[in-house]
Order: structure tokens, then sequence, then C-alpha cells
């Protein structure tokens, strides 16, 4: 029994140089427990095409192929690539959601997503070597994202918001399960490529690399749980500090009062009032210069990400955060952009149904007509 397809999506598409220049598409394809992507041409999409009409030929798909340009070529247009891509996706969006699943019942449709049939999910037989690249290129922005939550967790932290630290280390634990079961499909998926000696020995080398950048996060994230513990702790510390400070205050300054039965001096009163300047002067001024140890303790805490970088490398470093944000963007505008294409699918789904629904309303008032007229005859016969 062959797994039920829940969502295709087509969100990118790739140039491929051999055997000559072309164009492919990355078919994503969702199924209850998994995910997996297969890279299409448009000719593989028109052969599925021709071979529909000719299995149903009095029953074409419910959505039009993107028509084929002859010239100017699509492969020149970055604009017309698109434009099929979105035509492509419809396609299969459009098969998949009918209520006739004549096509997806068929083999050919089965065999043009890579949808198992009949046998266990085997992860050395689930790859080829293009979409094994693929996986490990999508793992390596996994563990670039995870990265990414862990830098924003260590600012959360710096500003005593314990919230959305723990919402930061919480998604990168996450990412971080996801990461290792994929890495173990991306190893036992190796074995069963059959590749040359020395690429294998390469990519074999991507894994342990990948694997050694896995273990690191899962270190920093456990690290920052401890440091989250300690914040939580210190955070009632703090208040308990403040309000014994203010009760203390407001203590001295009775106690200051207070003379016992003898008249306060003119010089304890003229000393009280310098310290009381002092400490306002020191409270707006702040600190002053310090030397030595103190200077070393004002000094800023090292991370366990930019220990041991110079000035050239913490730039670098906070190029690449910089660049992980605008990678955290971009994804989080083709999620915008995917909930946009569905809230439109599911507008054009109640449309399709109102209609239906007036359509079968005036069916019924059809056959209500009809009836009375029938049983006038009737009424007449009689």
């Amino acid at each position: 029994m062959s797994e039920v397809i829940q969502a295709i999506f087509i969100q990118s598409s790739d140039t491929r140089s051999t055997p000559k220049p072309h164009t492919v598409y990355q078919v994503e394809v969702h199924a209850a427990v998994r995910t997996w992507v297969v890279w299409k041409r448009y000719s593989e999409f028109e052969k599925l095409h021709n071979q529909f009409l000719k299995i149903f030929p009095s029953h074409p798909p419910p959505v039009n192929l993107p028509s084929k340009r002859i010239f100017p070529s699509t492969f020149s247009s970055p604009d017309k690539v698109e434009e099929r891509r979105r035509g492509l996706e419809a396609y299969l969006r459009g098969i998949l959601s009918s209520r006739d699943d004549r096509w997806r019942q068929t083999d050919i449709w089965k065999e043009f997503l890579a949808i198992p049939v009949g046998r266990s999910l085997d992860a050395s037989t689930m790859y080829t070597s293009e979409t094994w690249l693929d996986e490990y290129n999508d793992m390596n922005n996994m563990a670039r994202e995870v990265r990414s939550l862990i830098n924003r967790r260590s600012t959360h932290i710096a500003r005593n918001e314990i919230s959305a630290s723990h919402n930061c280390t919480v998604q990168a634990k996450k990412l971080l399960l996801t990461l290792s079961s994929r890495l173990s499909n991306l190893d036992a998926g190796l074995g069963g490529l059959h590749l040359a000696d020395g690429e294998t020995r390469r990519r074999q080398d991507m894994l342990n690399t990948l694997r050694d950048e896995k273990d690191a996060l899962l270190k920093l994230v456990n690290s920052g749980r401890q440091e989250q513990e300690l914040l939580k702790q210190q955070s009632p510390r703090r208040a308990n500090s403040v309000s014994e400070k203010s009760m203390t205050n407001g203590g001295g300054g009775n106690s200051a009062a207070q003379d016992f039965g003898f008249p306060a001096s003119s010089n304890g009163t003229q000393q009280q009032q310098q310290q009381r300047g002092s400490a306002r002067r020191n409270n707006t001024i702040g600190p002053g210069r310090a030397f030595g140890a103190a200077a070393a303790n004002q000094l800023a805490k090292e991370t366990e990400e930019t220990r041991g970088l110079d000035n050239e490398g913490l730039v670098q470093y906070q190029q690449q955060v910089m660049k992980d944000q605008d990678l955290q963007v971009e994804q989080f505008s083709a999620l915008l952009a995917r909930q946009r294409q569905l809230g439109l699918a599911i507008g054009d789904e109640l449309e399709t149904q109102n209609q239906i629904l007036d359509e079968l309303d005036a069916d019924v008032d059809r056959t209500g007509l009809k009836l009375k007229f029938a049983n006038k005859k009737l009424a007449t016969i009689k």
C-alpha cells in the first residue's frame, strides 16, 4: 500500500549543465509522516500528461499543463521560469485535490512522485546522487538556523528575557532532533548510491563534519539551559536584594532622625548631607575609571562563539550572523507566501462548494415543479 500524499509544493528551480543546459524543478512531496524531494524537468511533466491523456482520453487532468515555448525559450527568462513553476505546481496540486482519483491511482503518478509502493521505507534506496546532495544542503541550512537560534538566545539571556530565550532553546532542540534523524537516513542512504570510492569518501567526510557540527550545537544548547536556570535563580534574588535595599534606606532615614534624647550636632548633620550628595552624584554620573582587577571585572565576558576570534574574525562572525538573519527573513517570507497560497486555495474551494450548493438548490426547485406538474396530470387522469 502506497503512502497518502497530503500536499505538493514546487518552491524553487535550478539550472543544470549536464547533459546540456536545462531547468529542473524541485517537487516537494509531503506525506503523513515524512517529506521528500524529487527533481523533474518540464519534459517529464509533459510525458506524464501525455500518458494520462493516453490512459484516460475522455478525462483529461483537471488543470492544464503550462504550454511549451519554442521561441523565445523559457530557459533564458527567469520570469518565464517562475511562471512555468507556478503552472506546474498548480497542475500537480489540481490532480492531488481533485475528487476524481483516477489519475492518482495510476502507477505512472506514483512513479513520478517516487511514492514507495508495497514495501517498507528503506533509507538505502531513498536517495539518488542529486537528491542526496540536496538533502545534505538542506541539513546544512538547518544547522545554520540552529546556530542562529543559539545566538538569539544569548541575546535574550543578556537582556534578561527568560521566555524568549526558552522559546529559542525549544526550537533549537526540535531542529536538532530532526537533524539527527535525517542525518542517520543520509548516512544509510550513502551506502546505497554505489558511487566511486573517492566520491564516497568525500561525502563521508561531509557527513562527519556535519555530525561534529550537530554535536557542538547540542553542547551549546545544553549549556544554554544551565544559563537559563541560573538566570531564573538570580531573578528572584535580585528582586529580594532590591527590596532589602529599599527597606534599609528607609530604616536608615528614620534612625538618622532619631537623637535618643540628645540634640543632634550640626557637624553630624553636615556630614550626612555631604554623604547623601556624594551618593547622588555617584548614582547620576556612574562609576569612574577603574584599574587593575576592577577593570578586568568590568570587561564584557567572552562567549563560546567569540572566544579565540580576533577583530577580523569578529567581523566575519557578525557578517555570518546577519546572513543567518537574512536567511530567516527569506524563510519567513516563503512561509507567508505558502500560507497565502493555502488561503487562496481554500477560498477557491469554498467558492466551488457554494456554486455546487446553488446548483443543487436549483435542481431541487426544478424537481419540485416537475413533481407538482406530474401530480396535476395524475389528478386529471383520475
